[in-house]
């Protein structure tokens, strides 16, 4: 029996950003749901549970990915609350940014800035997916 695939719901308010990513993440083997902006992708995590997010930060409006991310992981009520999150965006953070964001209080689990190779981002990806496995419960 073949393992069954990994859905990642990418959050990105850039057609061509969700057009390039889905399909490396779709030739590797994932399956790949979009959102367009912040309040569509918490709706999608609620009722789709996939097994991790991938997130802009940088979204127009008030629905940014800290927002978002934040919204996601305090709606205690939802098992959307459990589903790992990464950042996937082009701001350069420093390191004090990661730290913070990483933080069990904010919840994002990784960061990976969009002008990584192809291959170091399915190299990323499977890590996360790794370390989810191996995160006790």
């Amino acid at each position: 029996m073949e393992p069954v695939a990994k859905h990642i719901l990418m959050i990105d308010n850039d057609e061509t950003t969700r057009r390039l990513f889905g399909s490396l993440l779709g030739t590797a083997g994932y399956e790949v749901i979009y959102a367009e902006n912040g309040i569509q992708g918490r709706e999608m995590a609620r009722r789709l549970h996939p097994d991790l997010i991938l997130l802009d930060i940088n979204m127009p409006g008030s629905d940014d990915g800290f927002r978002t991310a934040h919204m996601i992981k305090s709606d205690k009520d939802s098992a959307s609350a459990n589903i790992p999150i990464v950042f996937l965006s082009s701001a350069d953070l420093p390191l004090e940014a990661e730290a913070w964001m990483k933080d069990e209080a904010f919840g994002v689990m990784d960061y990976i800035q969009k002008g990584v190779s192809n291959e170091k981002f399915i190299e990323r990806i499977k890590e996360i997916f790794e370390r989810i496995e191996k995160k006790p419960l």
